[in-house]
């Protein structure tokens, strides 16, 4: 049986394809995934298992709840049918006076004789996530999506062809960054919070690198004003929000839907507290806010008269505070979160580390862990800032899985010195009475 299709003809290199638009319905029922187009049916069973995780957890969902919902085109290729187009011609072109061919403006009806099948070249997720929404919600199948149809022959060369351009769309397509993500997502209530500090709060807004790029803040003097970047204060306020309420579930479901306004307002009180705290006590930080000082100076080793050291080239030393430096705001931030958790006061927590442990990064616990003093530079992974967690965690008495003896040993490990012992215990409103081998005394951090 004929089923006719309304579609705007276009071309793209030797590409002729079709814009029309489909009924969810009818993409479900009649769109497939473009396993015929791959080599083999082992890498066809990959692909469908890597759809399907990602369809159930994040896509279904995305189109059951979100009013909001919208998915740009597919790229389906079409089997058989015998498609032919034929032209609407438009007589009331007057009016129009640089268009070439005034008689169809590439408008016109695509014709197949029924036997066509559809294939996604692009949008194997969103087809997926779509045919099983609408198992879920029928009333989803009257929406509509647009769709680029593109005539696929069953020869060995059209295979080629086919595949080569489904690889293409795949491998080349780029994923927004996490910065750009952060800047536009009105789902994600960490990143709606974190735009609403860096816009609102008078200190913060000074102090944030609203490059989308990366989450470190470099050693060049244009970074002087900052003390983090937006990528990276996300990460940050996700580390503290995980604590709101004595502990808060920050994963993909959350930043998936959008909370209420009061949840929002709440959240972000509860970070613009702990973020003002964190800069009224931290070491250094009294002259930013006032600014006498960027936090660039704090940055630099500075010389017992107060000047900053240069090297024999010039330029500044790197080191000082590591609290004017993103890792050290989310070591910091991970012990805080540690102590909300355990029903502590986070606020507390903080002043204790910032008051008691100093925040040089060539002192410890932070050099030869995330700070190399010969190279001047960071270093280290997430393993890294795990251990000083730990440790600081281990010296306010806070409750960790690490055992003290395990703990001294790969601290000395990572360190390389053999005598190197873990701080001295802090004596804070939160600290834990601690029993068994978590009660061995320990003494100050020998500097590596």
């Amino acid at each position: 049986m004929s089923h006719y299709v309304a579609a705007i003809e276009a071309r793209m290199g030797d590409w002729r394809y079709y814009v029309t638009v489909m009924n969810l319905g009818e993409i479900a029922a009649r769109c497939q995934l473009a396993e015929e187009i791959h080599a083999n049916q082992d890498l066809d069973d990959m692909i469908q298992r890597e759809i399907s995780d990602r369809v159930q957890k994040e896509m279904v969902p995305y189109l059951l709840n979100n009013s909001q919902r919208f998915y740009g085109a597919l790229v389906v290729a079409v089997y058989g049918g015998e498609p032919e187009f034929s032209i609407v011609k438009v007589t009331e072109h007057e009016l129009i006076d640089d268009v070439e061919d005034k008689h169809s403006y590439g408008f016109g009806l695509l014709r197949f004789d029924g036997s066509q099948a559809y294939y996604a070249l692009d949008g194997q997720h969103r087809l997926k996530s779509i045919q099983e929404a609408v198992k879920k919600n029928p009333d989803l199948r009257k929406e509509q999506i647009a769709v680029i149809l593109l005539k696929h022959e069953n020869t060995q060369s059209g295979l080629e062809r086919t595949r080569r351009l489904f690889s293409t769309l795949n491998r080349r397509a780029k994923p927004t960054s996490s910065g750009v993500n952060i800047a536009i997502d009105e789902d994600d209530a960490i990143a709606i919070v974190t735009r609403r500090l860096v816009k609102e709060n008078n200190s913060l807004s000074s102090l944030v690198l609203c490059k989308l790029g990366s989450k470190q803040i470099l050693p060049a003097k244009t970074n002087d004003p900052y003390i983090t970047t937006l990528s990276a204060l996300y990460e940050t306020n996700e580390i503290l929000l995980a604590a709101h309420n004595d502990g808060l579930d920050v994963g993909k479901d959350f930043k998936q839907f959008r909370p209420s306004e009061d949840d929002l307002d709440s959240y972000y009180q509860f970070l613009e507290d702990l973020w003002m705290h964190l800069l009224e006590c931290s070491p250094g930080f009294d002259e930013v806010l006032s600014g006498r000082k960027k936090p660039g100076d704090l940055r630099k080793v500075i010389d017992s008269d107060g000047c900053t050291r240069f090297d024999d080239q010039g330029k500044a030393i790197s080191g000082g505070s590591v609290f004017a430096r993103p890792i050290g705001q989310f070591i910091v931030a991970e012990v805080m979160k540690l102590a909300g958790i355990q029903g502590k006061s986070m606020k507390d927590c903080a002043t204790a580390i910032l008051s008691n442990i100093s925040m040089d990064i060539d002192d410890a616990p932070w050099s030869n862990i995330i700070w190399n003093p010969g190279t001047r530079k960071i270093i280290g992974s997430k393993s890294e800032r795990r251990l000083l967690v730990d440790i600081i965690a281990h010296a306010l008495g806070l409750k960790t899985q690490a055992k003290v003896r395990e703990l001294r040993q790969q601290y000395r490990d990572t360190t390389n010195n053999p005598k190197a012992d873990l701080l001295s215990p802090i004596e804070w409103s939160g600290r834990q009475s601690l029993t068994g081998e978590d009660s061995v005394e320990t003494q100050p951090v020998t500097a590596p």
